[in-house]
């Protein structure tokens, strides 16, 4: 149950973390009834006196954004993912702009340290006028993005940012600034908000405990569940996972109940995991998990759903078949790379090959809990 208190909070909050005027024209693209949508991309610029306008549908996005001349789409990871992928594959596929654009991000970059804001914005000027040419800001919330797409974006002149919330605090808790931010953050608590970590591991991370205005009034009838959701000192117990570093920011390593503990007791965060296999282009999607081995230790296993664009063109390059035996050769050579970029404790041990895509939430997360009753 949220009251107009923890809405009318939570908007005071986060304008004072970035600023929006009455000029900003909002691209709306997420289900209304989703609280970040609802909060963030409706009540938000009318608060501050913008407009918002909304998308026909998810593959029309990019020409809504030129028709609209849109300076702020909110969107999910997922959604940032594509783009990025898209315009690096653009780049790629281009002799020209393969060998021209790296030196260019460089050069750009270091000028812009020497004051010259702009300079990405208009190098990369044919780049920004597929988005409308307007485009302020890019915001990412519903989950954690990866912060080489943050990265990625940032390197061609668009402001990325990145936030953490729940529904239940309407939605936003933490949220990165324009001019104070980290791409592998949740961002700094908002104003009014107390974060605590409860019950850190060695590396820190423990439960994240919220407290502030902007917390729900409980859930409605029911107030078992709303006891329990609560500590003595009134904090609420967010169910996720992370570690405020030395300068405020808050981390998130993933949801408590999905945590998988590694034969060395330690624990491995599913989300980081997916993460890098997601980096691959031949990997639509992935889930990873606990499963226990002959020997009834668990191991970590994923679920791949590989990316039949990129199939079709590696099966073109290599003049060979998309058949059982190669999807087999490919997943594996998939988590052989993924391995790499991780410690032997959160390596994966064994992998399937998945024809189907996992059935997803509104903002586009997998439905964890039915994968694994599958």
């Amino acid at each position: 149950m949220l009251s107009q208190r923890n809405l009318a909070i939570n908007l005071m909050s986060m304008t004072k973390m970035i600023e929006i005027t009455s000029g900003d024209r909002f691209l709306s693209v997420l289900p209304m009834h989703h609280t970040y949508e609802c909060t963030c991309g409706m009540l938000c610029p009318l608060f501050k006196g913008g407009s918002v306008h909304f998308a026909r549908s998810l593959k029309t996005i990019v020409d809504d954004l030129q028709v609209v001349k849109a300076t702020i789409l909110l969107g999910v990871p997922l959604l940032f993912d594509k783009m990025f992928k898209r315009i690096s594959k653009t780049i790629k596929e281009d002799k020209v702009k393969s060998k021209v654009v790296p030196p260019l991000v460089k050069i750009t970059g270091f000028l812009e340290k020497l004051g010259m804001k702009e300079i990405k914005q208009k190098v990369f000027k044919e780049m920004h006028h597929k988005f409308g040419g307007h485009v302020r800001i890019f915001i990412a919330g519903g989950a954690a993005p990866d912060p080489e797409v943050a990265k990625g974006l940032r390197e061609f002149g668009f402001t990325f940012l990145q936030g953490y919330g729940l529904t239940e605090t309407a939605p936003i808790t933490a949220l990165n600034r324009l001019m104070a931010y980290k791409d592998d953050s949740a961002g700094l608590p908002l104003p009014g908000v107390t974060l605590k970590i409860v019950d850190p591991d060695p590396d820190g991370v423990g439960e994240i405990y919220i407290k502030g205005d902007n917390v729900m009034l409980g859930y409605y009838k029911n107030e078992k569940l709303t006891a329990e959701a609560f500590d003595p000192e009134g904090y609420f117990k967010s169910g996720d996972l992370g570690y405020v570093d030395s300068d405020g920011f808050l981390h998130i390593r993933g949801r408590k109940k999905n945590v998988i503990i590694a034969s060395n007791g330690k624990n491995v965060f599913p989300e980081e995991v997916e993460d890098i296999l997601n980096r691959n282009p031949l990997v639509l999607e992935c889930f990873v998990y606990g499963e226990e081995d002959a020997k009834h230790t668990e191991i970590i296993a994923v679920q791949l759903v590989l990316n039949a664009e990129t199939l079709i063109e590696y099966s073109e390059k290599h003049h060979v078949k998309i058949e059982e035996p190669l999807l087999d050769q490919i997943a594996a050579g998939i988590v052989k790379e993924a391995n790499k970029h991780l410690t032997p404790y959160k390596q994966i041990q064994k992998y399937y090959v998945r024809e189907k895509e996992f059935e997803k939430t509104t903002t586009q997360k997998i439905k964890r809990y039915l994968v694994k009753s599958e």
